[in-house]
C-alpha cells in the first residue's frame, strides 16, 4: 500500500478540524485561523495547504459527502439486488458513525445553510442530491414500470431526506432506527416487489 504524503495528511486534517470548527462556530465563525488552533498548526501553514477558506469549506464538504457514500457502500453486499442496494441507501443514510456524530450533523445543517448564498457550497451541495438520486434510480428503475420511476424515486428521496435534516438539527440515537423503519417501509409501500 502506497504511504500517504505528508500532505495529504496535513490536509485531512485539516478539513476535521474545519468540520469541528464549523460545527461550533458555524461557517462564519471558522477562520482559518480557528481552523489552523484546531489542528494544531499556524495560520501560516493553513495558508499554504489551501489557497482560501473558501477552498478549506468546499473539501470539508466533499469529504463529508465521501463519509455519508463510504456509510452506504459499508453496508451494500457485493454486487447488490437492486432491492438490496435500496435497503443499503437507507441504513446508510441513517448510519451512526454518520448522524449520531454530532459534529458531522451539525456541519451537514451549516452547509445546508451555506448552500442558499454561497455558489461553491451550493454546487457541492447539489452534486451530492444528484449523486444521492441517481443511487436510488438506478435501484428503481429495475423495480417498477418507467412511467412510475421518477415519482418513485423523488418519493424516497423526499422522504429520506426529510428524515436527515430532522434529525441533524435535533439528533436522539433512537431516531436512527425509527428512521430506517419507517423509509424502508415507505419503499416496501411504494414498490411490492420489494421484500420486507
Amino acid at each position: 500500500m502506497a504511504r500517504r504524503s505528508i500532505r495529504a495528511m496535513r490536509r485531512d486534517e485539516l478539513m476535521d478540524a474545519a468540520i469541528a470548527v464549523i460545527a461550533e462556530e458555524g461557517l462564519a465563525g471558522a477562520t482559518m485561523a480557528s481552523i489552523a488552533g484546531r489542528a494544531g498548526m499556524s495560520a501560516g501553514l493553513v495558508n499554504h495547504y489551501f489557497d482560501s477558506k473558501e477552498e478549506l469549506m468546499a473539501l470539508a464538504m466533499r469529504n463529508l459527502s465521501n463519509l455519508f457514500r463510504q456509510d452506504i457502500m459499508r453496508v451494500a453486499p457485493a454486487d447488490p439486488t437492486p432491492a438490496q442496494r435500496l435497503r443499503a441507501i437507507v441504513d446508510g443514510s441513517f448510519a451512526p458513525q454518520h448522524l449520531g456524530a454530532p459534529k458531522r450533523a451539525a456541519t451537514w445543517m451549516q452547509f445546508m445553510i451555506a448552500s442558499q448564498t454561497e455558489p461553491r457550497i451550493k454546487h457541492l451541495y447539489q452534486l451530492t442530491g444528484a449523486r444521492f438520486v441517481s443511487n436510488i434510480r438506478y435501484a428503481v428503475r429495475r423495480l417498477v414500470p418507467p412511467e412510475q420511476v421518477d415519482d418513485t424515486v423523488h418519493g424516497i428521496a423526499a422522504m429520506i431526506d426529510g428524515f436527515f435534516w430532522q434529525i441533524a438539527s435535533d439528533y436522539e440515537e433512537a431516531d436512527l432506527e425509527r428512521s430506517r423503519r419507517i423509509c424502508w417501509r415507505y419503499i416496501c409501500l411504494l414498490i411490492p416487489a420489494v421484500e420486507e
